[in-house]
């Protein structure tokens, strides 16, 4: 049976550019750069955003109020979604995946960027699954995560293969017996697969 390739979003298949959104709410309040920066990235508005507990409009009216910013849902969409970018080299290589792999998508993602993306980038038409964080009330690297995915999947652990850019949500993975690569270039995950397909 071949291998079940589970893929993370943000920073694998698409980039992510925190600065970006950073430097321009740093320009709307008076917050600190590293302030913002730990907010926006790990902070627990945005936890709580990826697990589902917050609507959009009730994640821009925290976020604004953390970081003292006055700023319109509408503006405050664009910057957020402003951080993510497509890839098309990993694009079409994952395209090239899909013709003969089941892909799926795990994401700890929030209810604005998902959507965009889904419009945005045609690289997830080749999935045939997402899992996405905000509609499981889980985040990755909590093992209850993994054992989701896998329960939804019907499959074995020693069956998948999951691609993720952070450490952390390899390592959990791996602990449950997936087979588990850190994401660092196209270059090189591409060698990894060859291995393990």
């Amino acid at each position: 049976m071949a291998p079940i390739i589970i893929f993370d979003l943000g920073g694998v298949l698409v980039g992510l550019d925190w600065d970006k959104a950073c430097t321009t709410f740093t320009h709307l309040s008076d917050q600190s750069y590293d302030f913002i920066m730990a907010e926006i990235e790990n902070g627990p508005i945005v936890e709580s955003s990826m697990l589902g507990h917050l609507t959009p409009h009730e994640f821009h009216r925290a976020i604004c109020n953390r970081l003292h910013m006055d700023i319109e849902y509408g503006p405050f969409i664009e910057i957020w979604n402003g951080i993510l970018s497509p890839d098309d080299e990993i694009a079409e290589y994952v395209m090239e995946l899909a013709e003969n792999h089941t892909l799926v998508l795990a994401s700890n993602t929030d209810g604005i960027h998902f959507p965009y993306c889904l419009e945005n980038f045609p690289v997830l038409k080749s999935f045939d699954r997402h899992f996405l964080s905000n509609q499981m009330d889980l985040l990755k690297p909590d093992p209850a995560y993994f054992h989701h995915v896998l329960y939804e999947l019907w499959t074995s652990p020693a069956n998948c293969v999951f691609i993720d850019d952070r450490v952390s949500n390899v390592r959990s993975a791996q602990n449950l017996g997936l087979q588990g690569l850190v994401f660092e270039s196209l270059s090189k995950l591409k060698s990894n697969l060859e291995h393990l397909l």
